[in-house]
């Protein structure tokens, strides 16, 4: 007969078994879904981070593109363009080239200075639509194979077959569109076949499509920047087009047509902006491969990839290591008494549930056990673990949101909020689309009183500034986007009163002004607004992009005011 000891000891050894691997397989199953939760963070962070490095070369492109197109529409003022179309005699003709000829020196002396800020810019040019019968073409700069930016012939449209769509869609497609529209990857005639993608837009005068003007960079130079990029061991990045065909692998040829990435994946799925916080895995050679991707400006999908067998390296060997533990507690606990186990279960149990809620980031959880044994020493220490996580993490997420001079909303939390947004549009489609406005700010003559008076009448005229647009919005959350920019974003009861808060912002400026007595006092900010459309925009970077523009304008207006009033 044996013990009632040994009975207890068989009998808790067998609960402790069972707890272990009880314990021990949800621990692998958490472990499980966390890792795949992790790694899907990663690789989008990943793509992401891919994705901003990227855009700083096709937003430099566009926005310059953007500002060229501002000035050329600006420079059409010519008394003479209004012959453009016509057929007149050889003096209208000869009236028209040298009124065209002075918009394109206007034109291209403008572009020269917008060229040497843009970002990986290699071409810029503006071709002249050759139906109207002019004999002025335009002008064409680059800097392949050159030391800087030199003068090449001119592109005559005249020579554009646009059943050539492998060459001529730089400049046929904004024509028919008759809108700027990115294109590209194709192969560049005028430069030597070289693969580009293309920022370009047609311009219009009087109904008339005067001419195309854009902007090239390298494709080669995308591709340099995905080859760099190193994920895990042996992942790696590739481009798709905006239904999810691959444009560009290590894998495949250069300049190659686009081919499907995997015929088991969603194609729906593909055409996404990103694949976000998704679980995204395929098969190719024989291994799984896990995969993240997102949209670029010019509407191509930069992705990520790697084996999954990398990805799940650590998930592996914390199985085996929780393994390992398991057994080294199981030997371990066959030795302690069934009164030292009845005493030490219940309090470490709760302990033991706390911990996992505050693993998962309950930081409100209950540490209650206040016994003075070794278990309350242990929860009196996680509970001071926990408040001190909850204060730290309230730190961080303040810190992270917060622009430290202004004390408003930062970029990152700008971005985040764009993000909702865009989630927000997909989510309810066309039938009840989200209602909001964009109003971007940039504050006028920054540069002038830094250098005249200190970056410190800088940081107050800032502050002033944003003070400004905090007063006049004060329902809706600010941000500074960065330097002198600031932008709202215009929900409910702001949204609906935001042509009267446009108008209370202009006159609370000026009243601020009569009593500034010194430049950085005062508050003279451009600003554009754009209400969000559902039937034009896909986007919310497009409604974006309209405030923007119409901001620039603005800003355009107060300098045109300023140099009209220091020549009075």
């Amino acid at each position: 007969m044996h013990s009632i000891r040994t009975k207890i000891m068989a009998v808790t050894i067998a609960a402790i078994l069972t707890s272990i691997l009880a314990l021990g397989g949800i621990g692998v199953l958490t472990i499980g879904v966390e890792s795949d939760k992790t790694s899907a963070e990663k690789m989008k962070l990943i793509s992401e981070n891919m994705q901003m490095k990227l855009n700083t070369y096709l937003d430099s492109l566009q926005q310059s593109v953007d500002t060229a197109i501002f000035i050329a529409k600006e420079s059409l003022d010519d008394p003479d363009i209004h012959f453009l179309g016509t057929l007149g005699t050889p003096e209208e003709t000869a009236r028209l080239d040298a009124a065209l000829q002075q918009h394109c020196d206007a034109v291209e002396q403008a572009f020269t200075s917008i060229a040497s800020n843009t970002n990986g810019l290699v071409t810029y040019y503006y071709c002249i639509n050759a139906d109207y019968g002019s004999n002025v073409h335009g002008f064409f700069w680059s800097n392949v194979g050159e030391d800087g930016f030199v003068k090449q012939p001119d592109l005559d449209s005249s020579d554009l077959d646009p059943k050539d769509t492998e060459h001529t869609a730089w400049y046929f497609t904004p024509m028919k569109g008759s809108r700027p529209v990115w294109v590209g990857p194709y192969k560049a005639h005028y430069l030597g076949e070289r693969w580009c993608i293309s920022y370009v837009a047609p311009i219009f005068h009087q109904g008339f499509i005067v001419g195309v003007l854009g902007m090239d960079i390298l494709f080669e130079t995308m591709v340099e920047q995905i080859n760099a990029l190193k994920v895990y061991d042996s992942g790696f990045a590739f481009l798709m087009d905006r239904d999810g065909n691959v444009v560009y692998h290590p894998d495949m040829p250069f300049g190659g047509e686009a081919v499907a990435l995997d015929p088991k994946l969603d194609r729906e799925l593909l055409k996404r902006r990103s694949t976000g916080d998704m679980l995204v895995r395929y098969d190719r050679d024989g291994k799984q491969w896990q995969l993240a991707f997102a949209t670029l400006s010019d509407n191509h999908k930069v992705a990520v990839t790697a084996p999954v067998s990398e990805i799940n390296a650590t998930q592996r060997q914390l199985t085996l290591f929780i393994f390992l533990v398991a057994m080294v507690i199981l030997a371990l606990f066959t030795v302690v008494t069934l009164l030292l186990m009845n005493a030490l279960t219940k309090p470490l149990l709760r302990l033991t549930s706390a911990s996992k809620k505050l693993m998962a980031g309950d930081y409100d959880v209950a540490l209650d056990y206040d016994g003075r044994d070794e278990v309350g020493i242990l929860t009196q220490a996680f509970r001071q673990m926990r408040d001190h996580l909850k204060l730290h993490i309230s730190d961080l997420n303040s810190r992270a949101n917060t622009d430290a001079m202004t004390g408003v909303k930062n970029k990152g939390a700008f971005t985040a909020s764009v993000a909702k947004l865009e989630h927000l549009i997909q989510v309810t489609g066309r039938e009840a689309p989200p209602a909001f406005a964009m109003v971007m700010f940039d504050c006028n003559d920054l540069k002038n009183i830094n250098d005249h008076f200190g970056h410190n009448c800088g940081d107050t005229y800032l502050q002033a500034a944003c003070k400004m647009i905090c007063t006049v919005y004060a329902r809706s959350p600010v941000f500074r986007l960065g330097g002198d920019e600031f932008a709202v974003i215009l929900q409910g009861a702001d949204y609906d009163a935001r042509e009267a808060l446009l108008r209370d912002f202009d006159r609370a400026s000026l009243a601020h002004n009569r009593s500034a007595s010194q430049p950085w006092e005062q508050v003279n900010v451009s600003r554009g607004m754009a209400v969000y459309d559902p039937r034009t925009d896909k986007s919310v970077e497009q409604t974006l992009t309209r405030a923007d523009g119409l901001m620039y304008a603005d800003k355009q207006r107060y300098k045109a005011m300023r140099e009209l009033g220091s020549r009075e």
